[in-house]
């Protein structure tokens, strides 16, 4: 079962692949006396510095393009439409979190049906979208110091950094704590689960971790399987009254051609008759007849 398309897998890439070089590279300037910056400085050299700031800068442009990529696909792709109504919050969710929360508390035997994508995948993805648009907006400024500095002051610009730094440090939380904890540690999929890699769910994943989105698969599979069949059947038949058709339209011709053949040998009989010595044959061959009958 398909769970993330090839260019769903492709922006998952990008994306997670631009926010952990961000995340090192913009921690090591915060944080230039941890263990694994003068790790990276004593492996990269005295350039370590300058190409901190080059690798974040490319980085962010990653991220971004990632970013705009998605939004095309969300809003002029069918999959990505269908994709962002699924994302959307709804009154279930609520039921679900209700549910599962009793549930993990033991004060319910029963696992709540959850669909494509649970109240947990929603709140990471909405996440994702505005931390997002926060991260870039104030890095946008830091990149664009000496320009964003005459319009919103220096308050502005402690402001941004701030903003960029703190909501950097929740990302990274959210992702390690939360977003790898499903993917690697969870019970249900560890070592790894690999829709992000392969793109698939086996049908064990599917009833295990969306038992109602698997059997709506099912319901338009069986759907689509009798509509197969309608379809194979009214081919049928119709070849059938083709054929019946063709029969009757080869005897009708058979018959025409034996009528067409009767006319002309009528035809030539007729013309013989009408020949000169034809009469005087006939009153000769009579009269052979009745010396006979004599």
């Amino acid at each position: 079962y398909i769970r993330m398309s090839k260019s769903e897998r492709v922006q998952h890439f990008l994306l997670f692949t631009s926010f952990i070089t961000l995340i090192l590279t913009g921690f090591g300037l915060k944080f230039p006396e941890a263990f694994w910056v003068k790790w990276i400085v004593y492996i990269i050299g005295d350039n370590a510095f300058e190409a901190r700031g080059v690798v974040h800068r490319v980085a962010s442009v990653v991220m971004i393009a990632a970013s705009l990529y998605h939004l095309y696909y969300i809003l002029f792709t069918e999959r990505g439409k269908q994709l962002v109504r699924d994302f959307l919050p709804c009154k279930q969710d609520l039921f679900d979190f209700k549910d599962s929360m009793l549930y993990l508390i033991g004060k319910s035997d029963v696992k709540p049906k959850l669909g494509r994508f649970s109240y947990i995948e929603k709140m990471e993805y909405w996440a994702v979208v505005w931390g997002t648009v926060i991260m870039g907006a104030t890095g946008f400024i830091l990149w664009f110091e000496n320009t964003f500095l005459k319009i919103v002051g220096t308050t502005g610009m402690d402001v941004s950094s701030a903003t960029n730094h703190y909501k950097a440090i929740l990302a990274s939380l959210a992702i390690l704590v939360w977003h790898f904890y499903f993917i690697f540690l969870n019970p249900d999929v560890a070592p790894m689960n690999k829709a992000w890699s392969k793109g698939y769910l086996t049908r064990e994943q599917m009833e295990h971790e969306h038992p109602l989105e698997l059997e709506g698969l099912d319901k338009k599979m069986q759907e689509e399987k009798e509509e197969a069949e309608k379809e194979a059947a009214a081919m049928k038949r119709f070849e059938e009254e083709k054929n019946a058709i063709a029969e009757h339209a080869a005897e009708e011709n058979a018959a025409i051609e034996s009528a067409a053949e009767n006319i002309i040998a009528a035809k030539d009989e007729i013309a013989e008759d009408k020949k000169p010595g034809a009469k005087k044959e006939v009153v000769s061959k009579a009269k052979k007849v009745n010396k006979k009958n004599k």
